[in-house]
């Protein structure tokens, strides 16, 4: 497999973008772009071999895609990592080996990073899956979150600004707890200045209240 034979076909939607923020005039809107993850795309592509035979390619792909919209756009596009295998795989981890897996993980995603234009604007989405409105696996707690979130933050490479980290705290067909207990960990995050907390509390299961 070569990544020269893979198009994720998101430059594509640039002109679609460009109509729509151009009729009520919302010039401060950028252009946002949801990357997957190379990890990510591999084993959903190949199966669970995937990421041990054919990461790279995806990697290469996802780079060549960032460096061709970041060449046409610059500042005024902003790239989502989507990563929802390293989250899972942090959330199903046993908690003692949860540091270590966060680690190994993140650092995945730090590399796909680093590897893009100095400048590059990104955003990271930690998820976990929503096929079917199904997550492939529950939150349980926070903690998972937090791990993988200060894991990648530890090694993200200068010079590509990391704007924000969306976090899921609903999961597909499950609404977010109402126990202040399951936020507390989130005190634990540890992101740079500068890159906001994005909550991901939103569900058609809780109401307003």
């Amino acid at each position: 497999m070569r990544d020269d034979s893979l198009d994720f076909g998101h430059a594509a939607a640039r002109p679609v973008f460009d109509a729509l923020r151009a009729e009520p005039g919302r010039t401060d809107l950028a252009f946002q772009v949801g990357i997957p993850g190379d990890l990510d795309m591999a084993m959903f592509t190949l199966g669970p071999t995937g990421p041990l035979t054919h990461r790279r390619p995806f990697g290469d792909a996802a780079v060549a895609e960032i460096t061709r919209i970041h060449a046409a756009a610059g500042d005024d596009v902003l790239f989502q990592l989507e990563v929802p295998a390293e989250h899972v795989f942090v959330a199903m981890a046993p908690g003692p080996l949860r540091p270590a897996v966060a680690r190994l993980t993140g650092g995945g995603v730090a590399a796909l990073a680093r590897r893009a234009p100095e400048g590059a604007r990104f955003g990271l989405h930690l998820c976990l899956g929503d096929l079917g409105h199904k997550a492939l696996t529950r939150t349980g707690d926070a903690p998972p979150m937090v791990s993988q979130a200060n894991a990648i933050a530890r090694r993200w490479p200068a010079g590509r600004p990391l704007e924000f980290v969306h976090a899921p705290l609903a999961a597909g067909d499950e609404p977010p707890s109402l126990d202040p207990a399951f936020y507390a960990p989130l005190s634990g995050l540890r992101l740079h200045v500068g890159t906001r907390f994005v909550a991901g509390i939103l569900h058609e299961g809780r109401s307003t209240d």
